[in-house]
This record gives C-alpha cells, sequence and structure tokens, in this order.
C-alpha cells in the first residue's frame, strides 16, 4: 500500500504479510560483523558511494578530526561534557501555593502549557501594579 505524508513525500507501508515476505539482508536477525554491515550497505542500491574526501577522517580520533575542522578552543568546547539542564539566567524557585480549583481548572483546560500562562498572568498583575 503506498500513502503520502503531509509534505508530499511517497512514503510505503506494509502489512505484516508483506513484511514477512520481504527479502532479509545477509546476517537479520543475529550480530553482524564491520565488514558484513560494509559489504550489506555498499550492495543497497541506494546508497551512495563514500566519496574520496569522506576518507580524510580515518583512522583519526574525534579530537584530531575536529581538530582539522574548528579552531583549538572549539574543539574543547565541543568536547566538554556537559551534564544536566543548562543554567537558566533567571532561575525559578519551587514553593507551594493554594488556589481555588476553579482557578486551576481553568488554567489547566487550556492544554500543555497552563503553568506557564498561569505566570504570564501573574506577571501582568504586577505590571499593572496590582
Amino acid at each position: 500500500m503506498r500513502r503520502y505524508d503531509e509534505n508530499g513525500r511517497k512514503m510505503v507501508i506494509y502489512a505484516t504479510e508483506e513484511l514477512a515476505a520481504l527479502q532479509r539482508l545477509p546476517g537479520a536477525g543475529r550480530e553482524m560483523t564491520d565488514a558484513e554491515i560494509t559489504t550489506a550497505a555498499l550492495a543497497d542500491p541506494d546508497t551512495v558511494p563514500p566519496s574520496a574526501s569522506d576518507t580524510s577522517f580515518t583512522g583519526k580520533t574525534g579530537r584530531e578530526a575536529l581538530a582539522e575542522l574548528f579552531p583549538p578552543e572549539t574543539v574543547e568546547d565541543l568536547l566538554t561534557p556537559r551534564r544536566g539542564r543548562p543554567k537558566a539566567e533567571r532561575p525559578k524557585i519551587q514553593f507551594t501555593a493554594r488556589f481555588d480549583a476553579d482557578i486551576v481548572e481553568h488554567f489547566r483546560s487550556t492544554g500543555k502549557g497552563w503553568q506557564v500562562r498561569m505566570e504570564e498572568v501573574l506577571r501582568k498583575a504586577i505590571a499593572m501594579g496590582l
């Protein structure tokens, strides 16, 4: 069966029986070696063979390959691990507040992001001097 997505590109959707009848790559259902994966990929008619410029990074570490593309400070920045969420300019604080049920239900009924919209209303009230 063929269908088209919202961008007009062709998409093929197979039924379970059609999937079972499809030809499998050698090694399907088991661990494949790198050589088997490369051979299967190159045998695929949709695979574009690597160009000569694609092999310039062969045998190099990530740091060495990046050093050929970026200045040293950028390489260090790219390779520095970042953990957790980025620090906010104005971090939020957590506190407990109690509101009437109808107020909370009104904002919740507006869907995802209701807490942000509630915050915007409070900011507008502050700006008006309330």
